[in-house]
């Protein structure tokens, strides 16, 4: 194996090592790191993300005409601009499209269901912030460590406190508080901890997730001092990995779709997804 310790530490990175010490192993490893191959809902994401950035940067819209935004044209503009990856600049084509999501027919479904997932939590967010920040990649050194990441929006809420919000488009979260989400995802402490550093004013940190679906927020207000206990963590659990030499498997509920699982010492004893149907008699 080519493993190599990562320079810098992203939240999905050191999740993989909460999760599985083994995984995080394999996945720092450049030859055996897979290939990111794109579905339907992975571009659905980036298309909400795209328009929700647009829809909050004053400098193409201000905030008095958000509310008057036809959210149906910006989906279908930012659609059709979709590029392959994030170092490419072709757009996918209609052909690639239509094979991606299936048909044509299944695309626009997919499209016009996007539509109304955007306009429902639009009808209910709060249309009058002006960010500081909108998808910017933002890093900050903690215990001799980088760690950085992709932050979609940080608010200034008061002169002495942020927002921090990532977007979330997909299901809701199996757990109910952010103190149990935060056991096996680091996300949320990471971005406070990297919003803090570029916002020193801030004496307060709210951060959290808000599932675009669903309408749903879930978040978590921490003071500069209780986010010191939360960066110690971190550091603790990124030099967990650091010194770490065995990378013992950890079987989870997520075992059956790892991209590593034909490799695992203990894939043998991974159950797979195969629950009994019972099919219907008409």
């Amino acid at each position: 194996m080519a493993y190599l310790f990562p320079n810098k530490i992203f939240p999905s990175n050191i999740n993989h090592y909460l999760l599985c010490p083994f995984k995080f192993k394999c996945h720092n490893d450049k030859d055996l790191k897979p290939e990111f191959i794109e579905n339907p809902q992975s571009f659905i994401g980036k298309v909400m993300h795209e328009v929700l950035q647009d829809l909050f940067n004053i400098a193409k819209i201000p905030t008095n005409l958000r509310k008057s935004q036809n959210i149906g044209e910006m989906v279908r503009h930012t659609w059709a601009r979709m590029t392959k990856n994030s170092f490419s600049k072709d757009y996918w084509t209609v052909e690639e499209r239509a094979e991606l999501f299936g048909s044509q027919e299944q695309e626009r479904e997919f499209g016009l269901q996007t539509i109304v997932i955007l306009n429902n939590y639009i009808a209910k967010a709060d249309l009058s912030v002006v960010p500081l920040s909108l998808e910017d990649w933002m890093d900050c050194e903690i215990g001799g460590f980088r760690i950085g990441g992709r932050i979609d929006r940080i608010d200034q809420e008061s002169d002495n406190s942020l927002a921090v919000w990532d977007y979330k488009t997909g299901k809701l979260p199996f757990y109910d508080s952010v103190d149990k989400m935060i056991k096996y995802d680091l996300q949320i402490p990471i971005y406070a901890i990297i919003a803090s550093k570029h916002n020193p004013f801030a004496e307060k940190i709210r951060v959290g997730l808000i599932y675009v679906k669903y309408s749903r927020i879930f978040d978590i207000v921490w003071t500069k001092e209780e986010l010191k206990n939360i960066e110690e963590r971190v550091v603790s659990e990124i030099k967990k990995a650091q010194v770490d030499t065995k990378f013992s498997s950890r079987i989870n509920n997520l075992c059956p779709w790892c991209e590593y699982k034909k490799l695992c010492p203990e894939k043998d004893k991974i159950k797979e997804n195969q629950e009994k149907v019972n099919e219907v008699s008409w």
